[in-house]
């Protein structure tokens, strides 16, 4: 086959990948490659290249609800739950009302599922708030759980993989924003919008399922404490304007219990509440928008991937004819997942892609030979010296 027509093919193949990466990308699932590489080019971006840059500490406030609790009755039985105190939320929310216009938002992270004596006083107390938002989930039948109070709401579930946090879905179930798009829409002022199943950011392209960047990481928010963060109680006693004017003013504030709603990410434990913080934060930072300078680098990558791989030179090295492809398709993508991480911050995925490459080539060498008894016992043979000789 002539030269042309073999990158002209490559050229085309590169689409095929390109769709492989859409799905991925926007599916819930994970690998432990993709951990390992994300990790180590993250850390490589920080520390050696020095390009990310911390978002200013005079922003947020953190709020930490993990000792201020209190008891309600379980509902269908005897004993009690454990709960974040409604009292002294509704006394702070009291205070947020009056001041809501020096707020820039507040995210309130806590569940309010059951009953206690001050659910009306809490509603009483949210009602009127314009710059704020709490969680819901789903249930286990798929349904979104109704809240028992009433307050503003939205998504904040997740599917998390056996290798930890790693993507977070903007749209759950493809139509209900989180609390992140939630906290974007509100304070940007953009709307998203559908198209042909694909969500649209004022006419931009985006991707539904994203790789999380964390700008504020959790090490950063309690041993090294560069930004504020307070318990509840203690904040409560202090007098009002000093409250506001030192701790709310023209910040983001967020409530959570810090210390056990935690979940497993790539960089250690990580708060809910912060890993929210840092879907949003990395929306601001327009890394859900598909680039087109992406998508050419991409197409670029994938043609020269496909040269390589479907139409090899191995020369006498025949015996690297089963080894080498494997080893060079991983090689080849895992740089280029590395680059794209660090100059667009989406990464390509390495194991399946890999995968799939020698399967296609393992199916054109079987329509390119005559294969006959002894041709599969000499591919069987080939196979258990290449992958499975652990001498």
């Amino acid at each position: 086959m002539k030269s042309g027509n073999k990158w002209l093919i490559s050229f085309l193949h590169a689409f095929v990948l390109l769709l492989l990466t859409a799905w991925w990308i926007n599916s819930d699932y994970t690998y432990g490659d993709e951990r390992m590489l994300i990790q180590q080019a993250s850390i490589f971006k920080r520390v050696v290249l020095g390009l990310d840059e911390d978002p200013p500490k005079k922003d947020f406030l953190f709020i930490n609800l993990a000792h201020d609790k209190a008891l309600i009755p379980i509902a269908d039985g005897l004993g009690n739950d454990v709960i974040t105190d409604r009292e002294k939320l509704a006394s702070f929310f009291e205070i947020f009302k009056r001041h809501q216009k020096e707020i820039r938002f507040g995210l309130c992270d806590v569940f309010l599922k059951g009953h206690s004596d001050y659910d009306v006083q809490l509603e009483r107390s949210v009602a009127g708030i314009h710059n704020i938002i709490f969680p819901t989930h789903y249930d286990e039948n798929g349904k979104v759980e109704p809240l028992s109070l009433r307050v503003p709401h939205a998504m904040a579930d997740y599917r998390m993989a056996n290798s930890g946090f790693f993507k977070f879905k903007l749209f759950q179930n493809d139509s209900i924003p989180s609390i992140p798009v939630y906290l974007y829409q509100q304070l940007t002022g953009n709307h998203f919008t559908w198209l042909y199943g694909w969500p649209m950011d004022n006419g931009r392209l985006t991707m539904n399922s994203m790789i999380i960047d964390y700008p504020i990481r959790s090490y950063e928010l309690f041993q090294q404490a560069e930004y504020p963060v307070v318990n509840l109680s203690e904040l409560m006693i202090l007098p009002e304007q000093t409250i506001v004017n030192e701790f709310l003013k023209n910040r983001i504030v967020l409530l959570g219990d810090f210390e056990n709603d935690v979940h497993d990410t790539i960089y250690g434990k990580t708060p809910g509440t912060l890993i929210l913080l840092n879907v949003y934060l990395t929306m601001m930072s327009g890394r859900h928008l598909v680039s087109l300078w992406w998508l050419l680098f991409l197409i670029g990558g994938y043609t020269i991937f496909s040269r390589l791989m479907l139409f090899p030179q191995y020369g006498k090295a025949k015996h690297m004819r089963w080894f080498a492809p494997l080893l060079a398709s991983a090689t080849f993508l895992a740089f280029l997942s590395v680059i794209s991480y660090l100059m667009f911050h989406q990464p390509v995925q390495v194991l399946v892609l890999t995968i799939y490459i020698n399967f296609l080539r393992f199916l054109i060498q079987l329509r390119q030979q005559e294969w006959n008894r002894h041709k599969l016992k000499e591919y069987l043979i080939n196979l258990r010296e290449t992958y499975l000789n652990f001498k």
